[in-house]
This record gives C-alpha cells, sequence and structure tokens, in this order.
C-alpha cells in the first residue's frame, strides 16, 4: 500500500505553531504601537506606522524563530517522521510564516491609516533606505546588518509586501542554518557559519538594493555595476544555497531525543 507524504502535516503543524508566536508578536508591537501614536497625538510629533514597525522588529523575530526551527527535529524524528519530512515541511511553513506576516501588517496598516486620516495625525516619512556609507568595517557590518531595504506600502503595497516577505524569508532561514551547524557540528564550526550567514545576509540586501535601485552600502558595494536582472538570480541563488546547506546539515544528523 503507497504511504501517504507526511510533510504536509509537518508544514501545517510547524505554520500554525509559529503563526501562534507571531500573533503574540504582532499583538504586542500593535499595543506599542498604538502606545506611539497616542503619544504624538499628544505631543505633536509624527509617529511610525504600523508596516514600518513591522519591518524592524519581524527581522529579528524571524531570525529567532528559524534559530528554533531545529528542535523540532527531534519531536518529528522521535514520531517517526523522516528527517526529509521535516525539512521540507519546514521550508514550506517559513514560506507560509513569510508570507503571512507581511499581509497582516498590511491590512493594519490600512486600517490604521484610516484612523488617523479621520482624527488627523501624520505618519512619519520612513528615511530608513538613506544610508550613510562609513569607512569602519564594524560600522559597516552592523549598517548592513539593521538597514534592510525598504519599500513602504502607500507607494506600491504588492512590492512592498513581497520585499518585506522576502526579507523576512532570509532571515529565517540563516537563523536556521545557524542553529542547524550548531546542532550537527561544533561550535567552531557554529561561528563559521553565523560568518557566512552575515554575508548571505549582506549578499542579499546588496542585489535586493540594486534591483530596487538604492543607494549600495558596505562590503559589496562594489557590485552595484550588476543589471537588476543578474541581482534577481543572485537573490534566487543565495536562498537556493541557504536551503542546500540547511538540508546538508539535517539529512543524516544525530537525533538527541
Amino acid at each position: 500500500m503507497k504511504q501517504h507524504a507526511i510533510f504536509p502535516k509537518v508544514a501545517t503543524d510547524i505554520f500554525f505553531t509559529q503563526l501562534k508566536w507571531a500573533s503574540g508578536f504582532l499583538g504586542v508591537l500593535f499595543i506599542v504601537n498604538i502606545g506611539k501614536l497616542v503619544l504624538s497625538s499628544i505631543y505633536g510629533y509624527e509617529a511610525e506606522g504600523f508596516f514600518s514597525s513591522i519591518f524592524v522588529a519581524g527581522n529579528i523575530f524571524m531570525l529567532v524563530v528559524g534559530i528554533l526551527a531545529i528542535y523540532f527535529l527531534p519531536h518529528y524524528v522521535g514520531n517517526g517522521v523522516t528527517r526529509k519530512d521535516y525539512f521540507t515541511g519546514t521550508v514550506l511553513a517559513s514560506i507560509g510564516l513569510s508570507i503571512t506576516i507581511p499581509v497582516i501588517a498590511f491590512l493594519v496598516s490600512i486600517l490604521e491609516q484610516f484612523i488617523l486620516n479621520m482624527v488627523n495625525i501624520a505618519l512619519r516619512a520612513q528615511t530608513i533606505n538613506d544610508v550613510d556609507i562609513d569607512d569602519n568595517i564594524i560600522g559597516d557590518i552592523v549598517q548592513s546588518i539593521i538597514i534592510t531595504p525598504y519599500v513602504a506600502p502607500q507607494q506600491n503595497w504588492l512590492l512592498a509586501i513581497g520585499v518585506l516577505s522576502l526579507n523576512l524569508f532570509i532571515n529565517y532561514l540563516i537563523g536556521w542554518l545557524i542553529s542547524s551547524s550548531f546542532y550537527r557540528l561544533n561550535v567552531v564550526a557554529g561561528l563559521g557559519f553565523i560568518l557566512l550567514a552575515i554575508n548571505i545576509k549582506m549578499l542579499k540586501d546588496t542585489f535586493l538594493r540594486i534591483s530596487l535601485d538604492l543607494p549600495v552600502p558596505g562590503w559589496f558595494s562594489n557590485l552595484d555595476f550588476l543589471p537588476s536582472g543578474i541581482a534577481l538570480v543572485g537573490i534566487l541563488l543565495l536562498v537556493i544555497i541557504s536551503i542546500w546547506l540547511i538540508r546538508l546539515l539535517t539529512r543524516r544528523v544525530s537525533v538527541k531525543l
């Protein structure tokens, strides 16, 4: 008798588990943002919108969720699920979560803008993409990690959702890659994968900036001559390489039950 694939159920289980975490994260961020808007109306300054808040905090959240993804492996393998089904299910769940969070953020931002227009409160114009190029190497690294290419939903809502989804997905993958390396290998190798993850993140941001015709700071600024089409292919290759490395690390890993 032909056995049914298990990975769809794994993907659904992981997706809804992580969506619960995301709901708590979004709820806290929503309350904090309401507080900022109230203060802005009292003191007369422009507040940051909900979508922009997700842009910064969401990347950190997805990095942490990606790091925690490896800890689903012992649970599923202990219950008879293959490592391949765990891997495939987690990839699908990460894609679903990376799309769901920006969609929710966009819908909330529409409601937010509607209410703010009624009470005549203005949102602050974002200057996230206005970066200062620094000759300090450490500064370049920190800047490249923190300042991720951004598109405002007011400019192009579909592109804004797509860019944020890509940012969240990459952060999930590099978090998962780092935790998988520590789980499978050792501390020294794990530190090496952290450096690799930083470079993947910086390269992705560089390619995305080129595609969006934004300033290109940091170590890879000499790549700004590339056409946007090549840059998009570069992003795809980075995603494929990250997923391939995760698969290599988790394919034959000994499970700590």
